[in-house]
């Protein structure tokens, strides 16, 4: 009797253990499909990647071509060799050239956009006069209100310093 209940007691247990042994087959199947799937999603990330670093390079060279005829040609004029442009047309073409550079400094941020994702940007840190930020901003948003009819002032604290320490690249297009 003793020995026939050993038996079935084994027998539950055998029976206990290929049960588990299926549900750890299934857990593995699951598994695998499961890692076959992070898989492809990985490669299509990686392809996806690739297509997007391939249109930004392109873009980029269609961008740089036109902008920087636009920036000789806006400097030509700015530069008023002939001596026939009033000071407010000069004043045009600083703007437009300033606008041009800042477009190109644009273009250069949306290449560096696999450093943003990657957290690798690199920050340049230097001194900032707020009087040549006022300038600057006067200079390329002063007529744009002048058009639209809209006052145009900036006002700085009192009590702030003569200059500041930041990225002047990024605090501008910021600002912008």
């Amino acid at each position: 009797e003793e020995l026939r209940q050993s038996n079935e007691m084994l027998q539950m247990r055998g029976q206990e253990l290929e049960r588990q042994q299926a549900a750890v087959q299934i857990k593995n199947t699951e598994l695998e499909q499961a890692t076959a799937v992070v898989q492809a999603k990985a490669e299509e990330l990686e392809l996806a990647s690739k297509y997007k670093s391939e249109f930004l390079a392109n873009m980029s060279h269609e961008l740089r071509t036109p902008l920087n005829s636009l920036l000789i040609l806006a400097q030509l004029l700015a530069d008023n060799k002939d001596n026939n442009l009033t000071a407010t047309q000069i004043k045009y073409a600083n703007t437009i050239h300033n606008a041009g550079s800042d477009l190109l400094s644009l273009i250069n941020d949306i290449l560096d956009l696999s450093k943003v994702e990657a957290g690798k940007v690199e920050i340049h840190p230097e001194e900032i006069l707020f009087a040549d930020l006022i300038d600057s901003l006067e200079q390329k948003f002063g007529h744009i209100a002048d058009e639209k009819g809209i006052d145009f002032t900036i006002q700085l604290a009192e009590d702030l310093p003569e200059s500041w320490y930041t990225d002047s690249q990024r605090l501008i297009q910021i600002i912008n």
